[in-house]
């Protein structure tokens, strides 16, 4: 190669780069530290089942850091749709009576309405992020009776 090829080399090189795909930003907030040292400054209590934090908010959701040790009992949503990202530990959830074992790094879309609950595996208690559509403005669990829910949908 001469030198006269050089800004040839320079112009393709800036045009390859700018090609690049960008790496995203990420916001972490109160998870920059990671998850156990969340988990340790928001620990759950002596015999305490479950331990929900809302770590952020946006107008279109809220963003919940759940602590499980316990199981939960069957319920469903009535005004939001709920995305859990298992972020550590893992368990059992049974979503419309079908039986989904998840672990760290799985996803699952939870539609309002819809009949669920997580039991927990493990020594450790399984934690998630927890983002509820619209943003959770207050109770919305409501019990259900799997034994006379029909197909627990």
């Amino acid at each position: 190669m001469t030198l006269r090829h050089a800004p040839l080399l320079l112009v393709l090189l800036a045009a390859v780069g700018a090609c690049a795909p960008r790496r995203p930003h990420a916001v972490v907030g109160l998870l920059e530290d990671g998850v156990a040292a969340f988990a340790a400054q928001h620990p759950l209590a002596a015999g305490e089942a479950m331990r929900v934090d809302e770590v952020a908010r946006t107008p279109a959701a809220s963003y919940h850091v759940v602590q499980a040790r316990g199981a939960e009992s069957p319920h469903r949503h009535l005004v939001h749709d709920l995305t859990v990202h298992v972020l550590s530990g893992g368990g059992v959830l049974v979503l419309a009576r079908r039986r989904v074992t998840l672990r760290a790094g799985d996803v699952v879309l939870i539609a309002r309405g819809v009949t669920h609950w997580f039991t927990p595996g493990g020594r450790e208690p399984a934690v998630a992020l927890a983002v509820f559509t619209p943003p959770l403005d207050g109770p919305d669990a409501v019990p259900v009776d799997v034994d006379s829910a029909g197909d627990g949908g």
